[in-house]
């Protein structure tokens, strides 16, 4: 089954991924992943999610410990949390390929109730649910070239690959994702506030009121779930994307600062250079480059953008 499913995920990346190796998909959550060589560290804030790398290698860090994934291992990642990861072994023979899917609460909150009326996870102990789970996702993704059956059947193939993560050894920890008044849940609409309004000023008061707790208690809970505080992780959040803003959209370091609510161009080129690696100008003039050269010129490149 590993075969065949990396021989459809490796057809599909093939004609569908964006020049960064994702192949997005008509279902939602659901991507495929491609890539050719190693890459360069990535910054990412990540959603509850599944990965099943297929071929190749990555390294990930998520709050502080490093984990190296090769084919046939899953990523499960049960909170939304700063990452850093890099495809580690890749090539254009044998690149690395892997299928994403962001975990649904609202899915896990149904299964939840479904599987406290008919069975328990103790008699499922002595077995294995990772073939099943990797026949859903083969099912899954077997589909997408068949839009007609994928409409149909999509949502009992995700609800399925949901079953099979919460039957697994993982399953009590997904299985918090849809306690609606469990702590997962209420740090995450602290969480999707901050998403949404990552550019505002945003007090530790307006989020422990969102996630529905007291100011000390929402301060533990968030660095519990995301391994750092408030203040931090809207720190990345802002730094991420004014990193997008200025590689995908060509803006300039100074007007990325202030879109995504710094008040000081040099804070936000220090706090950049801490994260990355490198300032800001270094990674914008870069893309520039690689812009410039794919349409075959060769323009003057600013040294500085303040």
């Amino acid at each position: 089954m590993t075969t065949s499913l990396l021989q459809i995920v490796h057809s599909y990346t093939r004609k569908h991924a964006d020049g960064t190796g994702i192949a997005m998909t008509s279902v939602p959550g659901l991507h495929l992943v491609e890539g050719t060589s190693p890459t360069e560290l990535e910054h990412a804030i990540v959603k509850p999610l599944l990965c099943l790398v297929l071929q190749g290698a990555k390294r990930v860090s998520i709050g502080g410990r490093d984990h190296a994934f090769t084919a046939g291992d899953s990523m499960i990642v049960t909170t939304s949390a700063p990452t850093v990861s890099r495809i580690s072994e890749a090539t254009i023979a044998k690149p690395y390929l892997a299928v994403a899917l962001v975990l649904e609460p609202t899915v896990i909150a149904d299964l939840n109730r479904v599987i406290a009326t008919i069975t328990t996870r103790s008699k499922n102990s002595g077995e294995s649910p990772d073939a099943d789970l990797e026949q859903a996702v083969f099912r899954l993704v077997k589909l997408l070239d068949r839009p007609d059956s994928l409409a149909v059947l999509q949502h009992q193939l995700v609800r399925e690959i949901h079953y099979w993560l919460l039957m697994g050894k993982h399953g009590r920890a997904i299985g918090e994702l849809g306690l609606p008044d469990g702590q997962v849940r209420r740090i995450g609409r602290a969480i999707a506030l901050l998403h949404r309004a990552y550019a505002d000023h945003l007090s530790i008061d307006q989020l422990a009121a969102e996630a529905g707790m007291g100011r000390s208690a929402f301060h533990r809970h968030f660095r519990a779930v995301t391994s750092v505080t408030p203040l931090q992780f809207q720190k990345q959040l802002r730094l991420i994307e004014a990193r997008r803003q200025m590689l995908e959209k060509g803006k300039t370091a100074s007007r990325a600062a202030f879109d995504v609510g710094y008040q000081s161009v040099s804070q936000f080129s220090r706090e950049y250079a801490r994260m990355f690696g490198r300032p800001p100008v270094s990674d914008r003039n870069a893309a520039s480059r690689e812009r410039v050269g794919s349409a075959g010129t060769t323009d003057y490149f600013e040294t500085t953008d303040y």
